[in-house]
């Protein structure tokens, strides 16, 4: 019998911390959303999702955020 394993998300390091947040801010500016509310949280959402999938590219990232 194999012994369940637990999801724990990986921790963030500063660097993509700091990454997340540029690309965040960049996004909204381009959408034109406030940084805040449900819109901004959904956003938020899918990048960090995307972040977590393994995509580190910059260009890739807001591309995928966009369109998913």
């Amino acid at each position: 019998m194999q012994a369940s394993r637990i999801h724990r998300p990986q921790s963030l390091r500063p660097g993509e911390i700091e990454l997340l947040g540029q690309v965040f801010e960049q996004l909204l500016e381009e959408r034109q959303l406030p940084n805040c509310g449900e819109q901004a949280e959904a956003l938020a959402a899918r990048l960090l999702s995307i972040f977590q999938s393994g995509e580190r590219n910059v260009e890739r990232l807001k591309m995928r955020t966009m369109h998913s």
